[in-house]
């Protein structure tokens, strides 16, 4: 999971160095509900936290290239093994963006 605030001039996407479950973590985590970046304040309610992870994808290929060893039907179940569980994964990392945009100090 990544966290980002908007850039107030140029509405880009400034990605913070800190990683939190909550805001109200990352609140305690710096200190205030209150920050400077890139010469800007924001307020933690204007984090925005995205998933960093496609691993649905990764894992099928992993699984894939695995699956070389036991021939073709090696690579089918390899990369459905893979995807599964890169699924699975990708599916906690979004439940862990929703928590924290969900979030409130």
């Amino acid at each position: 999971m990544k966290l980002y605030v908007h850039d107030k001039n140029t509405k880009v996407k400034s990605y913070l160095d800190i990683v939190a479950p909550t805001r109200g973590e990352l609140a305690r985590t710096i200190g205030s509900g209150w920050f400077s970046l890139l010469g800007n304040q924001y307020h933690v309610h204007e984090v925005i936290a995205e998933s960093s992870e496609n691993n649905l994808t990764a894992g099928a290929i992993v699984g894939g290239i695995i699956g070389l060893i036991g021939g073709p039907l090696g690579v089918i179940i390899g990369g459905s093994l893979g995807g599964a569980l890169g699924n699975e994964s990708d599916k906690g990392e979004a439940n862990k963006v929703h928590r924290f945009n969900s979030s409130s100090i």
